[in-house]
């Protein structure tokens, strides 16, 4: 476990000691490291550096990197990322709420023009009064 993580660091361009304070772990630690880490240490490792793949730095099986998800949606749009979940209720939800703007933004403008056309009739009363 340690040879892979040294492996990553070097992979990331970093040294022990950065990693070690991002991490939130001790000064040394890399270097004290004689087998396995806790589930409490991985999570510190995993939550800092998410693109590191744990089960590869546990077993040495798989890609050292996660792998990127790409996929496309019913509507043929892109989503791209590592871990991307989407949750079709708070999806419609606003969509929902979208659509409440979409109306109300109708409406405003509906209002607007009612009152563009007011001031146009405004204004030629107006010229009409000065020309007398």
């Amino acid at each position: 476990m340690k040879k892979r993580l040294i492996e990553y660091l070097a992979h990331l361009g970093i040294g022990q000691n950065k990693f070690e304070k991002n991490a939130g772990l001790s000064i040394g630690f890399i270097n004290k490291l004689t087998g396995n880490m806790t589930i409490k240490t991985l999570d510190k490792i995993s939550s800092e550096y998410p693109d590191l793949n744990i089960n590869w730095l546990k077993t040495g099986e798989g890609d050292m990197i996660k792998s990127v998800v790409n996929q496309n949606n019913v509507n043929g749009d892109n989503i791209q990322g590592n871990n991307v979940s989407v949750n079709k209720s708070q999806t419609d939800h606003f969509i929902d709420l979208l659509r409440a703007k979409d109306k109300q933004i109708d409406k405003s403008q509906a209002q607007i023009d009612r009152s563009q056309v007011q001031i146009d009739r405004l204004i030629g009363l107006i010229e009409k009064l000065n020309n007398i």
